[in-house]
C-alpha cells in the first residue's frame, strides 16, 4: 500500500499549500510511515479509505504527477 499512498501523501500536502482548495476527507496511518512526517501523510485503501478535497477556487484545477522511482512529485496548475 506505500506507492498508493506515497502519491495521495503527496497530493494532500499540495492541496494543503493552496488556500482555495479544502481537504474533506482524509485518514492518517494508523503506524509511522518512512516517506513523511507525522500528521502530513493521507491514506488510501479501495472501498475503504479516501482522500477527497473540494475546489472553492472558482476555476478548475490540473493535477500533475510525476516519478522518478525512488520521489514523486505533484504539481497543481490553475486553469483559468
Amino acid at each position: 500500500m506505500d506507492g498508493n499512498c506515497q502519491i495521495s501523501s503527496t497530493l494532500y500536502n499540495a492541496v494543503l499549500a493552496v488556500p482555495s482548495l479544502v481537504v474533506t476527507e482524509r485518514h492518517a496511518h494508523s503506524n509511522k510511515v518512512p516517506y513523511i512526517q507525522k500528521g502530513k501523510d493521507a491514506a488510501v485503501a479501495y472501498g475503504s479509505y479516501d482522500l477527497k478535497f473540494r475546489n472553492d477556487a472558482g476555476y478548475d484545477v490540473k493535477i500533475l504527477a510525476s516519478t522518478d522511482g525512488a520521489n514523486v512529485t505533484t504539481t497543481l496548475v490553475s486553469i483559468k
